[in-house]
């Protein structure tokens, strides 16, 4: 217990001073590999560290494929909490389609979604993609690219446990000329939702 505690505050302390501020124009990739680097930045600022991210899907008709989520929290949990309880900062969810080779990071991901405090928004921002492309439907967002999107490698099979591996890239051009950057690395276990 007291091993598990020390470890919680040591997360924290990484929190507090991890989010590591970036030159504008930077290309995400050029940030830290550290996990204390993971964070929502804004024209090269840290504007709220990542603490945790969880993936999980679904496969309702193996014919028709399979759902995929992610969602990233800004503070440190060992599991996975209750959506209605904790509200993520970055929402992301999308869909394999059985047939399809997906070659191309993050290619399924339909929609990604960021606390509107993030940009002093008053609502969520909202970005509709189609297989990892964005071709409009965000009235604030001028283009998506997704460099990384990787959960890592599995450190266990028998209890799923994850490597510190997983890696995750967006840079979103704002049309008012600004970058939004969504950078996180290290352990993305399972949410643990069916």
């Amino acid at each position: 217990m007291r091993i598990r505690r020390d470890l919680m505050f040591l997360s924290g302390l990484l929190l507090l001073v991890g989010c590591e501020k970036i030159h504008s124009g930077d290309d995400p990739v050029s940030l830290s590999d550290e996990p204390a680097s993971s964070g929502i930045y804004v024209d090269g600022e840290c504007i709220v560290p990542i603490g945790s991210t969880f993936m999980g899907g679904g496969v309702a008709d193996p014919n028709k494929g399979s759902s995929h989520r992610c969602h990233m929290y800004e503070q440190y949990f060992a599991q996975g909490p209750s959506w209605d309880e904790v509200a993520s900062v970055v929402a992301i969810s999308g869909f394999r389609y059985t047939g399809v080779t997906y070659s191309e990071s993050g290619q399924f991901i339909d929609y990604i979604g960021i606390s509107g405090a993030i940009l002093s928004l008053d609502a969520p921002l909202r970005i509709p993609l189609e297989q990892g492309k964005y071709k409009g439907g965000c009235e604030q967002v001028s283009s998506v690219k997704i460099t990384n999107y990787n959960p890592g490698t599995v450190k266990d099979r028998i209890t799923g446990d994850m490597n510190d591996d997983g890696k995750i890239d967006i840079a979103i051009s704002l049309k008012d000329g600004r970058t939004l950057r969504i950078h996180y690395r290290g352990k993305i276990p399972y949410d643990g939702y069916d």
